[in-house]
């Protein structure tokens, strides 16, 4: 295949991949001006607090199967191994899942004291530990639809629990007037309902077959992305609790509508990063792979970056429409989570060299690293700057960490990337953003000023030439006597 054909591939995974995701945010961005008609911004607080710190126990729960999964599903003999390679992980998530929520039911009260503010909350504690388990499994059922390549039933699996939680969601809250209960009990049930759908799409790679030498390779893999896991779980919560402490639980609220309102923009870079995966792995071995990868990486900024410029510049607006005048500090934030985003997904192309070498273990420290810039930088601009400190803060956290993955891989793994290119580019598309917010004028001036600001972005990807091998692609010359996979321009 070429890499034209490769690339096209890509494109057309990325675009299914990405239709699965645009059902949800879709729902989530529509959710957003009923919920904060109905819930003052406390309640949506408590609410965004306890769905933060279950996807971040999420993240460790997975124990690095996801990946482990993708990286050994292609390298088994035949169908039966890869139905005993899903099997074993299948029942690996049952156990670890349903473990971990007895254990927080258990101890709900203490978590809520000290996760919350106060052990009134244990009744969401506990509902959110109620849910851990099936969105566990609907997650494990997304990693089987993407490894074997069924992108519809992808799709319809992710717009089914999309519309339930949704549905649902509206009814506790507005039917029944449950409030913040309301909401979670909605996740927990479409969760449920979610996961018990995509155990029946994903049937035929699941049998009762269980194997200790394949679950202790696909752990032996795992294993070393669980600190990594922790990491990106503290880089996920920890801006809401320095604004919780420093702040209010109004202020987690308003930031909450940020987060959840403007990761509109990780509706594409998710699409992107669930079709890349087994793409990349399932074409590790072509001769053209390297070049396939820088051709990818250098399209991927190029297009999130405009995406996220595009996103950050007509925030303020957009949520003056979306929400009440309680919300509308939420702009502030948009323009740092969204180029965030665009940090975050450059990571799974970045790290590449890593995962295809099994050099997992190198993978803790520079999620360590992250993790310490998030807690840092919250420490120093989140008391000072709110909201928008905090997601200053992420956008580090997500920066530092694309590019330490960057270096390290290109030391174990070199790849032709056009490292300092895309970083012109990156910088580029954030700088361009900043200025055009903070100098815009009200009126059509400050519009003409914000589209000069997106045209000037794609001006500099036309200089730039990502989208062509020169551009993207960074030619090597052979070593004495080598191969020509060393060497620099």
């Amino acid at each position: 295949m070429s890499i034209r054909d490769s690339l096209k591939r890509l494109s057309g995974d990325s675009l299914v991949y990405g239709l699965g995701q645009v059902g949800g945010k879709v729902v989530n961005l529509l959710l957003v001006p009923v919920l904060t008609r109905v819930l003052v911004p406390q309640q949506y607080g408590v609410a965004d607090l306890v769905t933060a710190y279950s996807a971040s126990a999420l993240l460790v729960l997975v124990f690095g199967m996801d990946s482990a999964l993708a990286r050994f599903f292609y390298e088994q003999p035949d169908r039966e191994a890869r139905i005993r390679m899903a099997s074993s992980s299948f029942v690996w998530r049952v156990v670890t899942g349903g473990a971990l929520a007895l254990l927080l039911v258990l101890f709900a009260q203490p978590i809520a004291a000290r996760l919350l503010g106060g052990a009134v909350y244990a009744k969401y504690v506990r509902i959110g530990a109620a849910t851990i388990p099936f969105t566990l499994l609907a997650l494990f059922a997304n990693d089987v639809l993407r490894v074997t390549f069924q992108p519809w039933k992808f799709i319809a699996l992710n717009v089914s629990q999309t519309l339930m939680i949704g549905a649902l969601v509206l009814y506790f809250v507005l039917v029944r007037h449950m409030g913040v209960a309301g909401a979670l009990y909605g996740k927990l049930i479409g969760d449920a309902l979610a996961a018990g759908l995509g155990v029946v799409l994903c049937r035929h790679s699941l049998k009762p077959r269980f194997s200790r030498t394949t679950l202790r390779r696909m752990l032996a893999f795992g294993l070393p992305l669980v600190p990594v896991s922790i990491a990106y779980g503290v880089i996920g919560f920890v801006d809401r609790e320095a604004l919780q402490r420093t702040a209010s639980l109004d202020a987690v609220g308003v930031y909450a509508v940020a987060m959840k309102f403007f990761a509109v923009i990780t509706m594409g870079v998710q699409a992107f990063n669930l079709a890349f995966g087994p793409f990349a792995y399932a074409r590790a071995r072509d001769a053209d792979a390297p070049r396939l990868y820088a051709r990818v990486f250098a399209l991927y900024i190029g297009i999130a970056s405009l995406g996220a410029l595009a996103v950050g510049v007509f925030a303020p607006g957009i949520v003056a429409v979306m929400t009440t005048p309680k919300y509308a500090a939420a702009a502030a934030p948009a323009l740092w989570l969204a180029f965030a985003a665009v940090a975050q997904g450059a990571y799974s192309v970045a790290v590449l060299g890593i995962t295809l070498s099994l050099r997992t273990s190198l993978l803790g420290g520079i999620a360590g690293a992250a993790a310490l810039v998030a807690i840092v930088a919250n420490q120093v601009l989140t008391p000072r700057l709110g909201a928008e400190g905090a997601a200053m803060s992420t956008f580090l956290a997500h920066a530092v960490s694309s590019l330490l993955a960057y270096l390290v891989a290109q030391r174990v793994r070199p790849f032709p990337y056009r490292g300092a290119r895309l970083a012109l580019l990156f910088t580029g598309a954030l700088a361009l953003g900043v200025g055009a917010v903070r100098f815009s004028p009200p009126g059509l001036p400050g519009l003409a000023v914000k589209l000069g600001a997106v045209l000037a972005f794609v001006a500099l990807a036309g200089v730039l030439e990502i989208w062509k091998d020169r551009g993207a692609v960074r030619h090597v010359l052979p070593a004495p006597g080598g191969d020509g996979t060393q060497g620099r321009s």
